[in-house]
């Protein structure tokens, strides 16, 4: 189960700046500030992110990752510390990949 959101000011690939709700947790660790934009991200869009796997479970979470020029977008692998709900402790994920944003045209 996530925790309390909080909106935070996201980075698109576009140039434009954007206002995103985020989880509290996810978005500090992933260095997210507090949001000063108008602009609502877009719906239908997918914001970049990576994939943390959990140390002994294995289950991933995708953690996005609101400005492109942070080490966590910019760096390799490594590990994340995230809160695991299941125990409502901090663990050390590990980074198995990035994935980036998708902007996906409307119909007319």
């Amino acid at each position: 189960m996530a925790g309390p959101m909080r909106a935070i000011d996201y980075v698109s690939d576009d140039g434009a700046t954007y206002r995103m709700r985020l989880d509290a947790s996810n978005g500090t660790v992933a260095g997210g500030v507090a949001a000063t934009s108008t602009l609502v991200y877009p719906r239908g869009w997918v914001p970049r992110y990576v994939l943390a796997q959990h140390p002994t479970t294995g289950r991933e979470r995708r953690i996005i990752v609101p400005d492109p020029g942070s080490a966590l977008w910019t760096g390799g692998g490594g590990t994340l510390t995230l809160r695991d709900y299941g125990d409502n402790t901090d663990k050390a994920f590990n980074i198995r990949g990035h994935v980036g944003e998708r902007r996906y045209a409307r119909a007319t």
